[in-house]
């Protein structure tokens, strides 16, 4: 899921902190609690996130989101993100790609 923060507007980004979330950076995947300790991650451990296309090497952030869940900062995520349209709705398909995370070690 792609989200933006309130320091930005539209495509803008005016802040690196989101208030809403508690986050001081903006290159974070965020996920619940939990599902980072199944991958055996601490807050701000390294981690690349691999969708369909591309890779990302952010770091994990824990915040309340359902648990199997990702979210990440609109426009930096939109490099992983595939050009295509959701069948339902006709609109991008920014909120429903599936990605897997890889714990960085060493």
């Amino acid at each position: 899921m792609t989200l933006r923060s309130e320091g930005q507007f539209n495509t803008v980004v005016y802040e690196d902190e989101d208030l809403y979330r508690g986050m001081t950076r903006r290159d974070v995947v965020m996920m619940a609690e939990a599902d980072g300790a199944t991958l055996g991650l601490r807050e701000s451990d390294p981690v690349d996130v691999v969708p369909e296309i591309g890779r990302m090497r952010v770091v994990a952030a824990f915040i309340d989101i359902p648990s199997g869940n990702l979210a990440m900062d609109y426009p930096e995520v939109n490099a992983v993100v595939p050009r295509r349209i959701d069948p339902e709705s006709g609109t991008p398909a920014f909120k429903s790609i599936v990605a897997r995370l890889e714990p960085v070690r060493g």
